[in-house]
């Protein structure tokens, strides 16, 4: 690819970041189960609440609770920010290329 072609593609990826709008990274767990155990010695469960589990810091992990009526939100949220990553990386993955096409022209 050419110098040109890269800053075009690179322009193109940042259009399209700007209109993927709010997202969110993590991840949403949906199929735990909490279980306990009874008097008598018996086991029983129960489904939990979705929980989000998200990224606060480099190295932290958080979690929240997310009410059922939400789920379709967050859902479309965590698809954004898959989203989000998947053309960031190919951003950084153009820049580096550009970064050394010049470096090989000097």
């Amino acid at each position: 690819m050419t110098e040109r072609e890269i800053i075009v593609e690179m322009r193109d990826i940042l259009a399209e970041v700007r209109a993927i709008g709010p997202c969110l990274d993590g991840n949403l767990l949906t199929n735990k189960l909490n279980k306990y155990t009874k008097k008598d010695g018996s086991v029983s469960a129960y489904p939990a609440p979705p929980v989000l589990q998200y990224r606060a810091d480099p190295g932290t992990r958080r979690s929240k609770r997310i009410p059922a009526g939400r789920v379709a939100e967050i859902k479309r949220l965590l698809e954004a920010g898959r989203r989000y990553r998947r053309l960031m990386g190919r951003y950084a993955a153009l820049a580096a290329e550009l970064a050394l096409a010049s470096k090989k022209k000097s």
